[in-house]
Order: C-alpha cells, then structure tokens, then sequence
C-alpha cells in the first residue's frame, strides 16, 4: 500500500511539473504573438521619410506659347486702273529718239510696280501690233511703291525706220503706242505719230525699253 501511493505521489509531481511547463510556453507563445510581436517593415515613406515615387506627382507641363508676329501687309501690284501714263520726248542722237516712259498713280490707295513695262507700236482702225514688241535691256530692277501721286519712269528708245532700208522694214504709219504695266494683262494706250517697221524678222530692235526707276528722268 505504500509503495502505491509512494507511485501516485510521483506521478502527481510529474503531472504538476508538466503543466507548469505548458503554462510557461504557453505564456512565453502568447507573450511574442501579442506583445513581442515583430512590427510590420516599414514603408519607404517611413523608412526614409520621402514620399513613394509612385506618389510624387507628376511636373506640371510647362507649355510657351509663341505668339507669332502677324506678316506686313503686302503691298497690292499697280494695275492699270491705278496709273497714268505718258511717253515724253527727251532726245535724240545716232538715228536714235530716246523717251522717257512714265507711270504715275493716279488712285487713292499705294501700290508696287517692278520691272518692264510691255511696248510695242500700233497701227490702222484696229490697233493692230506693228513689228515686234520692245527689247528689254538690263535686269528686272527693284520694286517701287508707289504712294497716291508717286511715279516711276523708264528709258525707251526707238530706232528711227531709216535705219533700214524699205524693203526690209517695210515701213508702216503709226498711231501710237501699246503699253502694258509690268505684270499686267491689260493694256493702256498712247499716242505717238510716226513710222514703224512692220517686219517681224527686222535685223535689229525698233524700240527698247528698260526696267522701272523711282522718281522722273532729271
């Protein structure tokens, strides 16, 4: 009988001892998950006190507006119901009349004339073209604004018809002269009595003409 109870004695004590042992894990367990437990890794704005470069917004886009300036105007061509014009005398030498071609503006408003008026002789009831028209000689010349009244002017010369020889002239009456403003279509007319040869094939220039210059011949 005492040898039992002497075995549930210690068998009680290791009983006892075991679930000391529990509650100790058991408190040690619940002590790491509650208070030792591990903090959650801190984020990169808490780690380095910036903010995530997926929060940064993005930079504002900076636009420049460019104003561009607005063109001159552009000055209108002279046309034929802007000028005035007359051919005047000026003198001659070598079998040779030289004229001054000149073009005034007669309107209201400023225009530009550049380069070589057309000239050529016209003749009978029908203004017929006498001969070949004018040879340009030189180059184009700049262009001249013309303001209300302002004029530009231009050598013309013409080969007297004597020159040549009847036959190959083949001299015919004129009535004047057939003029175009450069860049023009329409024509203006002048009169101017004399002789022209009507070969086309003349062996030299019955007129010449040169480009536009500012201002009149002095």
């Amino acid at each position: 009988m005492t040898r039992k109870r002497i075995i549930l004695a210690a068998t009680a004590a290791l009983l006892t001892v075991g679930l000391s042992a529990c509650d100790e894990d058991g408190a040690t367990s619940s002590s790491r998950l509650v208070g030792g437990s591990s903090p959650e890794p801190p984020t990169h704005s808490e780690a380095t006190g910036s903010t995530p470069a997926a929060e940064v917004p993005p930079p504002a886009e900076t636009t420049t507006s460019k104003t561009e300036a607005d063109p001159a105007p552009q000055t209108r061509l002279c046309e034929v119901g802007d000028l005035a014009v007359t051919v005047e005398y000026v003198d001659a030498g070598a079998g040779t009349a030289h004229h001054a071609l000149r073009f005034t503006n007669s309107g209201s408003s400023t225009c530009e004339i550049q380069g070589f008026a057309g000239v050529s002789y016209v003749g009978g009831d029908d203004g017929h073209q006498i001969g070949r028209p004018a040879h340009r000689e030189g180059g184009k010349g700049p262009a001249i604004t013309l303001q209300p009244g302002g004029q530009a002017w231009a050598p013309l010369a013409a080969p007297r018809t004597e020159n040549y020889d009847s036959a190959t002239c083949r001299p015919e009456e004129a009535r004047g002269l057939r003029i175009y403003p450069p860049q023009e279509y329409d024509s203006m007319f002048v009169p101017l009595t004399g002789t022209a040869c009507a070969n086309p094939d003349l062996p030299g220039e019955q007129l010449k003409v040169k480009t536009l210059q500012p201002g009149s011949p002095s």
